[in-house]
């Protein structure tokens, strides 16, 4: 017969059968976007790289690190307007940690560095937030036409609110005088230009571009520079 167990023992007994069983946990199931956020928080935490102390361009990078092997999707932020959006509404802000193009991963490497400031546990909300006051000019979400689109505005922009520093000018830089119309006159391939008075705006904002200096290194010049570089 068998010898009767403490209630202890029974409670280890089943404790053990559960990890034998590897038993998913109840009602605490993130997304797998929300689930790679706290992960990639944890491993900032773990080196000591969740601090404002330490610049924001190595904590860039190791994020991006994190990421290697995510897939790249483009048009994830015109995805709405194809779905029959109006793009003169509120742009929804659509953020990922699972799948990106050139620009929002650019932008979702900052925001985990930004959102893990201080030891902070980064949330969903505080990630998005950061994403959201680079992604619009002045950081105000409105409609398209308020998405930064160039990215020479997207960092120009950026550097009047402190987010970014243009390290352009005083690496030897050349100011780049063309005007940008890549948009107005590529209006097919953008969805949201189809409606009028988006054209419009874009156009507008087109021309308030043209006194902007984008400061241009060429390309047979990065090797004397590149020392000078930041990371991130």
């Amino acid at each position: 017969m068998e010898q009767p167990i403490s209630r202890r023992e029974m409670i280890a007994r089943s404790i053990a059968a559960m990890a034998a069983t590897a038993l998913p946990l109840p009602a605490f199931a993130a997304s797998p976007d929300e689930a790679r956020l706290r992960a990639w928080g944890a491993a900032l935490t773990s080196v000591g790289m969740n601090r404002q102390t330490m610049p924001l361009g190595p904590r860039a990078i190791r994020v991006g690190e994190l990421a290697i092997g995510t897939p790249y999707e483009p048009y994830t932020l015109e995805a709405y307007i194809k779905a029959g959006g109006d793009p003169k509404a509120l742009e929804p802000l659509t953020v990922s940690l699972t799948r990106f193009d050139c620009v929002t991963l650019v932008e979702s490497c900052l925001a985990v560095a930004r959102a893990s400031d201080d030891g902070r546990r980064p949330t969903w909300d505080k990630f998005s937030m950061e994403v959201g006051r680079m992604r619009y000019r002045g950081g105000k979400r409105e409609g398209y036409a308020s998405r930064l689109h160039y990215f020479s505005e997207w960092i120009s922009d950026g550097e009047k609110r402190g987010l970014v520093k243009n390290l352009g000018q005083e690496l030897g830089g050349v100011n780049d005088t063309r005007p940008l119309r890549f948009m107005t006159e590529h209006r097919s391939s953008y969805p949201a230009l189809a409606d009028d008075a988006v054209y419009a705006a874009i156009g507008e904002m087109e021309k308030s571009l043209d006194g902007n200096p984008r400061w241009v290194i060429a390309t047979d010049k990065i090797p004397e520079i590149q020392d000078r570089i930041q990371t991130g």
